[in-house]
């Protein structure tokens, strides 16, 4: 008579049922059982037995046993099973709000980039940014944050998540977690940040560093000039081992802002203008996010006045922060005009633009910041972005975030005015300089925004 083939474990097969084992003690993953002698299965004297044992017994779920991996490989991922959430179990779950780090606009696990052409004051912005952010201090005209969720009480604990419309506005809007005065009393917890510096000279940091009176407890740098007199090379976010390298610095002492200045310079290797090399290093950044690690990366602006590079590192942005040059010849320092290309989603509505000066004590070395709201239209910015030789539709529209239909408005008021010359697809300066700066004119933008819905 035909009999049933018998079953002999692996040697692998019987690690497996170990490790499973191990990683499910509910016996929720069943290996499959050794012949056992009973009643409904005899075993004769050459210990075959005479039939086949059901492997898995039926179960209301079990989670299907991962491929095993190969030898010197980590061991295979866990089933997505667990991580399944359904709708209602959504609705009813209690995400907590994340925290303003400054103003409205710059939130915990926020991915922004800062850009601008060279020499504009990049560098001045995102080290001014750390002074205000660790210490909880208010910056120009934008307000002091929160701090972080660990050790304070967190912000949604008096949020209302009573109806889904008040919990959705919660999770993007912190602005009812802000204070009503940027100096009231409060408890705040410092916010450690680490600045990345991949470009500048380590003098010049030591100088603007102690000009802007930056909080040396909880601003840490990590300087290319510095790293490579100690490990004679320098950090490249364009290879997996350096990305891995910065992530483990910043998860074993807790930093919960990193600052990347700039990306040129700390990204060899990597094509600005092909988005699947830039996939790796976004797929990073999205981790970092995930991990509630606010990123800010410096970048610089093409020959077109918009950020280099390929757009698909605009797609995971929060906010994208443009700066302007706004200095004249006789001014001293640095002078510039906040925009956001890309408004904060922490917000909902645009900001407006601030024009900024830093200049610095030559005696003392301190840096005095001033700050106020810039008085232009963007109206105003586009006829500035012609005088300046960006000519065409095309270009001022992806610089400034606007459809081209509202450029072609702009663009035949303005030739109509005699501000420019040309025509609504190619613009050119004016014959005079000073028709470059007329006076402002009201701000007719608000009939253009129904170009943009």
């Amino acid at each position: 008579m035909d009999l049933a083939t018998p079953f002999i474990p692996t040697p692998e097969e019987i690690a497996e049922y170990e490790r499973q084992r191990a990683r499910h003690p509910s016996s929720a993953v069943r290996a499959t059982p050794q012949p056992t002698a009973d009643a409904g299965s005899h075993t004769q004297s050459t210990g075959i037995p005479t039939a086949a044992a059901q492997a898995f017994p039926a179960t209301a779920w079990a989670a299907p046993a991962p491929v095993q991996a190969a030898p010197g490989q980590p061991p295979p991922r866990r089933p997505l099973d667990e991580c399944l959430i359904t709708a209602a179990e959504l609705a009813q779950l209690k995400i907590p709000v994340r925290p303003a780090l400054l103003d409205r606009w710059l939130c915990e696990g926020d991915l922004g980039f800062i850009f601008a052409p060279r020499g504009v004051g990049k560098t001045w912005m995102a080290m001014a940014l750390p002074g205000a952010i660790s210490r909880g201090h208010a910056l120009g005209l934008w307000k002091a944050g929160t701090g972080t969720t660990e050790g304070t009480n967190s912000p949604s604990s008096s949020s209302d998540s009573s109806s889904p419309s008040g919990s959705h506005s919660g999770l993007e809007d912190a602005s009812s977690d802000m204070p009503a005065e940027p100096d009231t009393p409060r408890e705040f917890t410092p916010v450690p940040i680490l600045y990345v510096d991949g470009e500048m000279a380590l003098k010049l940091t030591q100088y603007r560093n102690g000009g802007l009176q930056l909080d040396v407890s909880h601003v840490t740098y990590l300087h290319h000039e510095h790293m490579f007199e100690i490990q004679t090379h320098c950090l490249n976010i364009g290879e997996a081992e350096d990305r891995q390298r910065l992530t483990d610095v910043i998860v074993r002492r807790g930093y919960k802002v990193l600052i990347l200045d700039n990306l040129s310079s700390l990204a060899s290797g990597v094509d600005e203008n092909k988005g699947m090399d830039y996939e790796p290093i976004a797929h990073w950044l999205l981790e970092l996010r995930r991990r509630k690690i606010t990123v800010i990366v410096v970048h610089h602006a093409g020959r077109s006045g918009a950020m280099r590079g390929h757009s698909k590192r605009e797609d995971a942005c929060a906010w994208i922060l443009e700066l302007r040059d706004a200095r004249q010849e006789t001014d001293p320092g640095a002078k510039f005009v906040s925009h956001f290309a890309k408004p904060s989603r922490n917000t909902g509505d645009p900001l407006p633009d601030m024009l900024w000066h830093f200049t610095t004590d030559k005696e003392s070395g301190i840096t005095d910041i001033k700050c106020e709201l810039a008085i232009n239209s963007e109206y105003d910015q586009f006829i500035q972005h012609v005088c300046e030789g960006v000519t065409t539709q095309v270009d001022i529209a992806e610089m400034m975030g606007k459809p081209k239909g509202t450029v072609s408005k702009w663009a035949l008021k303005a030739i109509n005015e005699g501000r420019i010359r040309g025509s609504t697809r190619q613009m050119l300066p004016p014959t005079s300089a000073k028709t470059s700066r007329a006076h402002h004119e009201p701000d007719d933008t608000h009939e253009d925004w129904d170009d943009e819905l």
